[in-house]
């Protein structure tokens, strides 16, 4: 049974890990295309109203995006309640600091413990 939890708890944690680093690439990207764009309106000497419109939607979906991410990061939580209600610690499967619940404090590195699951779960 705390193979089965502890496999359950990694599969999820793998999947949402893939969706907060897509977020983390959708928004670099958006941001990216802005500036793009804004370049190449100066290089090509276009009025400054030229692509506002789709400025303005790329902005628009940048701000969905902060909210999806405002909603990942609460699913992530809502996901580690369960795991923690489970009784399965952190470092048994990795949860190691890609969305650590604080901030590190100033000028130190988070700590991270991995266990090896493998041999726990023998």
């Amino acid at each position: 049974m705390l193979k089965t939890r502890k496999d359950l708890v990694r599969t999820v944690a793998t999947e949402l890990k893939a969706i907060e680093q897509l977020l983390d690439e959708a928004q670099v990207r958006a941001a990216q295309l802005v500036a793009t764009a804004v370049e190449g309106r100066r290089a090509a000497r276009l009025p400054l109203f030229a692509g506002e419109d789709a400025l303005a939607l790329v902005a628009d979906a940048s701000v969905s995006l902060i909210a999806t991410r405002k909603s990942v990061h609460a699913a992530h939580y809502a996901f580690r309640d369960v795991r923690d209600r489970m009784g399965i610690r952190a470092e048994d499967f990795g949860d190691y600091g890609d969305t650590p619940r604080e901030y590190a404090p100033q000028g130190r590195a988070a700590l991270a413990v991995v266990g090896d699951v493998d041999a726990a779960a023998a």
